[in-house]
């Protein structure tokens, strides 16, 4: 057994070991626990393999060793990475013995941990905590194993190990599946796709996928990082990585699934309803500068699409094709995502028209009467590459994919490589040709709706933002420890949102009994004043458009009995009046502190009707007005207010200034949701009907641990 230097970090023990024990390492090569052995051996790892078992003296014909001390004996030092494969209950004693002797890495294939609830998780946080005292790190538990195809080291679980000749190349995958690590590897070897290193990181109790990341950033042969996710979990590390891989030009590219979870938690107020975890999550990719794939083919062919490239100044899309049929089946999910398709080029107008083909109206460069001519379609390729009037261009290849792919891929691949993106779809069944593209580095697609993904993927990625950095004054901090309890009522929110600087529209609290104020400008609304009921108008807790004195003291009588009846143990504060407020539009403003993906701002359409249209906006919390004017304009219900067709025009400086302003509650201590809806957005112009007011809110504080 040779013996190595051991090495001298956690990534070269993590994806480099020189020596590896497999501790409960099977005889048995039906088990699983007997693979990676068997794939050590098939792939030719060259370093030091022990497999450790204490109840045989040998495993699949290699020498066995009882335990840990004696495998580091026999290594001449410290083991560098140990794979454990015993039963749960016994893995806190193998960690113990792997601290002593001085292991750098652990990966944990047992189960029984935290993925089986409060027991689960203590029993892994103390194993985290005993691991951590000894200098040793951990991968798992649960997880399938690690593979690095450059140095030949196949130490997984996973059964697509078995296949022979596996390719190296560029690519790195993190997996939280560890069953997706091997779809990921076994579908991209049959497409000609080299990988580097492949992790399954499982319950992340000690190594996170960030700093796996952060490794990745600095290992030469790595150029693009693939993460499939069912969750971010510290997604601090996570955030500083992926900003670190794209200052080294090293892409990273998200499949997150969950995004229709009808299990998900539901937050308390509006805003939690929009900014779910799927929304927080998108928003956090964008705000870090994480490109997100909805498909897991996308995330596969993604890579070739946006390698050595930044992100794109516009959204627009050239596509040619060779099949009007083939073209549309792409062009209609990529207009579904609001991509602009690009007028073609004065050259290439002309050269068609030389072959007798008009380019009329349609969003696509149709050269079919052309014929597949490699002197046709390589030309006007090159047109489109170079031409600045397009950001992304497809190509669409026909028949000639499978028969001929030296008549239209040929073509792609010589033009291909250059500083514009450039993705081809090939209708047909076209494996040759799909293989050529991907060993020429470029992105070819086997479905339209997978080019439509990574292409909008790509039109939507955005650099890391640099967040600003806001004030919070004292009043506002003030007012939140003044608050009084984990929910705010009304009346304390309001003031929370005047000082942060958005207009509230004035208000009176009326006690049971109370006359109003001589003072009131009718009509106006009143609405039942507690920190404990969520939802008023559900509650007979809400009355509209009061027309009197007379009116309003009847009104609140009602409320008071409405609300006694549906929810009698409700501290009820009183009755809250406002003057009736009308403007352009109602908006939600919102902020929430997402579980995983952090703090978030909402901006969506307002009202009682807000979760039914689901028409919102989303980002990292804080932003700034560029930002929030973005959000805006995205929010396709407030079209009708930003001068679309002539319509007057909304206060939008006002409302963005509004965004910012709750925003900035990310800096506040303790604050899990704020939420005004509706804020009432005004017509542009001057005097006192312009800018925006707030008439509804709520604010949410953390429970005070004991």
């Amino acid at each position: 057994m040779p013996t190595a230097v051991p090495v001298s970090n956690v990534a070269e023990a993590l994806f480099a070991p020189q020596t590896i024990a497999l501790i409960g390492a099977s005889g048995d090569p039906a088990k699983n626990t007997a693979r990676p052995l068997q794939y050590l051996r098939k792939h030719g790892f060259k370093g030091g393999v022990f497999p450790i078992n204490a109840a045989r003296e040998e495993v699949l014909g290699e020498k066995a060793w009882p335990d840990l001390a004696a495998a580091s004996k026999a290594a001449g030092g410290p083991i560098d990475h140990a794979y454990i494969m015993v039963p749960g209950p016994a893995v806190p004693g193998v960690i113990s013995d792997c601290a002593a002797a001085g292991v750098k890495v652990a990966s944990i294939y047992s189960d029984g941990f935290a993925e089986t609830g409060e027991d689960g998780l203590r029993f892994q946080v103390d194993m985290v905590a005993a691991a951590r005292e000894g200098g040793l790190r951990l991968i798992g538990p649960n997880s399938m194993g690690v593979v690095n195809l450059h140095a030949a080291m196949g130490m997984t679980t996973n059964a697509a190990l078995e296949a022979p000749g596996l390719i190296p190349g560029p690519f790195s995958v993190i997996s939280q599946s560890g069953t997706a690590l091997g779809a990921l590897l076994s579908r991209g070897q049959a497409r000609g796709f080299g990988f580097s290193k492949l992790l399954s990181i499982g319950n992340e109790s000690d190594l996170s996928v960030g700093e796996v990341v952060d490794f990745l950033v600095d290992d030469p042969d790595t150029g693009a990082i693939l993460l499939f996710l069912e969750t971010l979990r510290r997604a601090e590390d996570l955030a500083l990585a992926a900003r670190r891989a794209y200052a080294a030009g090293k892409p990273v590219i998200a499949y997150k699934i969950g995004r229709s979870d009808a299990g998900q938690q539901m937050a308390v107020s509006h805003s939690g309803a929009l900014a779910g975890p799927d929304a927080a999550a998108t928003a956090f990719f964008r705000h870090h500068g994480i490109v997100r794939v909805d498909t897991l083919e996308a995330l596969l062919e993604t890579p070739n699409l946006v390698s050595g490239l930044k992100p794109a100044t516009g959204r627009r899309a050239a596509v040619m094709t060779t099949t009007g049929g083939g073209a549309a089946m792409v062009v209609d999910p990529l207009g579904l995502t609001g991509v602009d398709f690009a007028v073609p080029p004065a050259s290439v107008v002309t050269r068609l028209e030389g072959l007798g083909i008009r380019v009329g109206g349609s969003p696509v460069i149709d050269v079919t009467m052309a014929g597949a001519r490699p002197d046709v379609y390589g030309p006007v390729l090159a047109d489109l590459l170079t031409d600045t009037g397009n950001d992304v261009v497809i190509c669409v290849v026909g028949s000639s994919a499978q028969f001929r792919p030296d008549v239209a891929v040929q073509p792609i691949i010589e033009q291909g490589g250059g500083d514009k993106p450039l993705a081809v779809f090939c209708v047909p069944e076209a494996g040759d040709s799909l293989k050529a593209l991907a060993e020429a580095g470029l992105a070819g697609f086997r479905t339209p709706e997978t080019c439509a993904d990574a292409v909008s993927a790509y039109l939507d990625w955005t650099g890391p933002v640099e967040a600003p950095v806001p004030v919070l004054l004292p009043s506002v901090k003030a007012l939140l420890k003044a608050g009084g309890g984990v929910r705010l009522d009304e009346a304390a929110s309001l003031k929370v949102f005047e000082a942060l600087g958005i207009p509230c529209t004035p208000r009176h609290v009326l006690a049971a009994g109370d006359a109003p104020p001589p003072d009131l400008i009718y009509p106006v609304a009143a609405k039942v004043l507690s920190a404990d009921i969520t939802h008023k108008t559900e509650a007979g807790g809400v009355v509209l458009d009061i027309p009197d004195a007379a009116s309003l003291k009847d009104a609140s009588a009602e409320i008071f009995k409405n609300v006694e009846k549906a929810q009698p143990k409700a501290d009820i504060a009183g009755v809250l009046v406002q003057q009736m407020q009308s403007g352009l539009a109602e908006v939600l403003v919102g902020y929430r502190l997402d579980a995983v993906a952090g703090p978030v701002v909402v901006l969506g359409v307002g009202g009682v009707l807000t979760e039914i249209y689901n028409d919102a906006a989303v980002r990292a919390a804080p932003v700034d007005m560029k930002t929030a004017q973005e959000m805006i304009a995205e929010v396709r219900g407030l079209a009708t207010i930003c001068g679309y067709r002539g319509q007057a025009q909304g206060d939008m400086t006002s409302l963005a200034a509004a965004v910012v302003a709750v925003s900035a509650l990310a800096l506040a201590d303790g604050v899990v949701e704020a939420e005004i809806n509706p804020l009432i957005v005004k017509a542009k112009g001057q005097g006192k009907d312009k800018g925006v007011s707030a008439v509804d809110g709520l604010v949410l504080m953390a429970e005070k641990s004991e």
